[in-house]
């Protein structure tokens, strides 16, 4: 991807029927590319930060493609930190890419996915993990993900990490002038090393438990329906869904394959899966083979729950998992079954009794009750970075610990260092930017 020295422009909207377009361009060069296809009263760098009417024509024929709306955002002040302007346009199949296309003949380049955002970063008005948060707002399903995205976008990761990135700078330092200028190293110095390591190990177990406790408000709750057949499983997937998604039928079997819907619970997003029906001494290779996608899916779950009929003389019993089971009950308007525990969850699809109780026990059983969105939660790069981090700050204790000398304690603290500063970008690699923007779509 090109440097900032070029102007760069895309459609920042969707494509296709609707009301408004937005194209966006950030680059030198600005004002004098739509000076030659933005027809004005008076010129956008006379009113800065304005709506101003407009008109756009074709380059080549001087032909009025649209009537617009334009805003002109000078750097250092503006998203990417460059000169920047907005032309909002009516949308459709043709209007935007004409227009569009006038400013790329006007002297712009199409600008590549996430290279907005991108030059943001560059320029130092985002950090990285906040970069990220612009792509995970757009990208949220729910609005729990909006939520932490918002929360990252305005600097709740950045302003946990920057102390202790401080941290580990301050004790490098200190250990850098011990070995420059040979001062004693004793037990004080060592003990303070030691109190200090101790107290990011804690701060980074912290961040580390935040993601490990809050992932399901980032990525979503997945949760599996399973049991043997006929067991009510998709008939419990239409009722959670609230419409008619998976075939039912009184035929064991009916289902072969595994079915996913997103539905929102209260603001978290779950991903509901229907499977096919488990069962022992099938004959039908079919049938084996959407058990073996059964299990595949159980094996990815956040949460299983296990379908028994009531209707059924001997129901299996819950399987043995590492994955949390909810029992329940299913076609609680067709029988109750004797000796039951009265405490025992049951509903029924087709009265949708039992459903409220059956959401508050799942979310129960993963300790989100609460449904409270946490105040931050790390996403997968930023856990293994500070995962990484950790262990060298661990290995640096340990160092420490069996008096070896102070250049080796640093060495690890460095690598520390090194490896927290990928999270917010204080540490950059090109396959890293690769990583984080190419996640991104065009216009962003």
């Amino acid at each position: 991807m090109k440097g900032s020295t070029d102007l760069i422009a895309a459609i920042a909207t969707p494509q296709g029927i609707g009301a408004v377009s937005v194209i966006r361009l950030s680059g030198p060069g600005l004002l004098e590319a739509l000076d030659k296809v933005l027809v004005m009263k008076s010129s956008l760098a006379a009113r800065a930060r304005q709506m101003c009417l407009g008109r756009m024509k074709s380059l080549d024929s001087g032909r009025i493609i649209d009537e617009v709306l334009a805003a002109y955002f000078p750097g250092p002040n503006s998203f990417t930190g460059e000169d920047c302007a907005e032309i909002q346009g009516h949308a459709g199949p043709i209007v935007p890419k004409l227009v569009l296309e006038s400013v790329l003949k006007a002297g712009a380049r199409l600008a590549g996915p996430g290279e907005f955002t991108q030059r943001a970063f560059l320029n130092n008005r985002l950090s990285l993990d906040q970069a990220e948060a612009v792509a995970e707002l757009v990208a949220a399903q729910s609005q729990s993900e909006a939520v932490l995205a918002a929360r990252q976008l305005a600097g709740a990761l950045k302003d946990f990490i920057d102390p202790i990135s401080e941290r580990l700078m301050s004790l490098s330092v200190s250990l850098t002038a011990i070995l420059d200028f040979e001062e004693p190293w004793g037990g004080p110095e060592k003990a303070r090393l030691a109190d200090s390591l101790d107290r990011l190990q804690k701060s980074l177990e912290h961040l580390l438990a935040l993601r490990k406790s809050g992932r399901i408000f980032r990525e979503g709750l997945k949760l599996v329906l399973a049991g043997p057949p006929n067991s009510g499983k998709s008939s419990l997937f239409n009722a959670l869904l609230g419409l008619d998604r998976a075939l039912v039928s009184p035929r064991p079997g009916t289902t072969r394959d595994y079915l996913e819907a997103a539905v929102s619970w209260d603001g978290l997003r779950v991903e509901l899966v229907d499977t096919a029906g488990l069962w022992e001494n099938s004959l039908d290779e079919l049938d084996r083979l959407g058990q073996d996608r059964t299990r595949q899916q159980m094996g990815q779950a956040d949460l299983i729950v296990w379908l028994r009929d009531l209707t059924s003389l001997k129901p299996p019993p819950v399987p043995d998992l590492d994955i949390p089971v909810l029992e329940v009950f299913t076609k609680a308007d067709l029988a109750q079954k004797p000796g039951l525990n009265p405490s025992a969850l049951t509903v029924s699809s087709k009265t949708a009794q039992g459903l409220d109780r059956f959401k508050d026990e799942a979310l129960k059983l993963l300790g989100l009750s609460s449904r409270k969105t946490p105040e931050l939660v790390p996403n997968l790069r930023h856990q293994k970075a500070l995962e990484e981090t950790y262990l060298f700050v661990s290995a640096a204790q340990k160092a420490l610990s069996q008096g070896l000398p102070p250049d080796i304690v640093s060495l690890e603290l460095s690598s520390a260092q090194k490896s927290l500063g990928q999270i917010t970008g204080r540490v950059m690699t090109e396959d890293l930017l690769k990583e984080v923007f190419s996640r991104f779509c065009v216009g962003k």
